[in-house]
């Protein structure tokens, strides 16, 4: 009976914070797959400031406007630099992205019953963390930051979408064989040409919002079936002593922020779901899951050198504990 009783409360915990936390995932996927497609890097890049601490500032700014999750940013900050943005912005922005951004922002506060509070500090934690390490790696020439590309992106690095495996890319007009000049500019009237263009656009913003959509949903599933089993089959007396003791709470906390690797514009379905634990473990949940995770780990060591590895995991997960034991402290361990 007990058996029954613990798979029912595992199954209306795992259904509760997939329900909640999908309308996110899918306003978040939209919005990152419209940022891939429509922004202009380029024009970006003309507008970031040439100083290390400003040029670092900016990249937390440029997160702020920036939808999209921990894992496609990581490319996009390693294009970035592969462009000339400088290493500070782009870690910055790669860090803090996740967070501070409107759609992470409004479902931490859904999340947590309309209470700002909990957004308000995990964007402040999460920034900070991101201009200290951002301002760290500004200090370092790229080619010492990043590793040679290995075929997951272009190496032309122009973000387009490049086909299937041996499909062709061309930056130019396409040839139309027994046109005069042999272009589709020349076969094709100019606007046809732009309504083609914006279908294209269109078309592969969906296609990234899909792609980023079915990615994050399994991870969100697996994330909700850890949490829920959490509350369901560990010992009470394991769960109290955590919930009472910060120095257990804390670093439990971030090490389950770690391992479940879950999206940061659902994550904060999964920490309100830790109702009973302090919010300063709650806080070091949220802030350090969408900077420091296994798939994250994973995907820099593809990408960056082990000098930049190490000061992106050891960095942020020094600054979160500090951050979180001091306002646990100051906050007394409230929940």
């Amino acid at each position: 009976m007990n058996a029954l009783h613990n798979l029912d409360l595992f199954a209306q915990a795992t259904l509760s914070i997939v329900i909640e936390a999908l309308p996110f995932l899918l306003l978040g996927s939209l919005a990152s797959g419209l940022v891939e497609a429509y922004v202009p890097r380029e024009r970006l890049e003309r507008l970031l400031p040439k100083g290390r601490l400003a040029a670092t500032a900016f990249g937390l700014a440029l997160g702020a406007a920036t939808p999209c999750c921990e894992c496609g940013v990581v490319y996009l900050a390693r294009r970035l630099m592969g462009k000339g943005v400088p290493p500070g912005a782009a870690i910055a922005f790669m860090l803090a992205a996740p967070v501070v951004n409107p759609v992470s922002i409004l479902s931490t506060v859904v999340a947590f019953r309309g209470d700002l509070s909990m957004a308000v500090w995990r964007c402040l934690l999460v920034g900070t963390a991101a201009l200290v390490v951002g301002y760290l790696a500004g200090g370092k020439k790229t080619e010492e930051l990043l590793r040679p590309l290995s075929g997951r992106e272009p190496e032309c690095g122009c973000g387009h979408d490049h086909g299937p495996p041996g499909h062709a890319h061309h930056h130019g007009p396409a040839t139309v064989p027994g046109t005069p000049f042999g272009s589709l500019a020349d076969a094709m009237p100019v606007a046809a040409l732009r309504r083609r263009a914006r279908r294209e656009k269109a078309a592969s913003a969906l296609r990234h919002a899909m792609a980023d959509f079915l990615d994050m949903a399994k991870v969100l599933v697996f994330g909700s079936m850890v949490a829920a089993a959490f509350k369901a089959y560990v010992p009470a007396p394991v769960i109290m002593a955590m919930e009472n003791d910060l120095a257990l709470a804390i670093p439990g906390m971030m090490a389950l922020a770690v391992g479940l690797s879950l999206c940061s514009q659902a994550d904060a379905f999964v920490a309100a779901s830790f109702s009973t634990f302090p919010l300063a473990a709650r806080l070091a949940f949220l802030s350090l899951g969408p900077m420091l995770d296994l798939k994250l780990l994973l995907m820099w060591r593809d990408v960056f050198t082990p000098r930049l590895v190490r000061l992106l995991a050891f960095v942020p997960a020094a600054i979160v504990f500090m951050a979180c034991v001091a306002f646990g402290i100051v906050t007394g361990g409230a929940s």
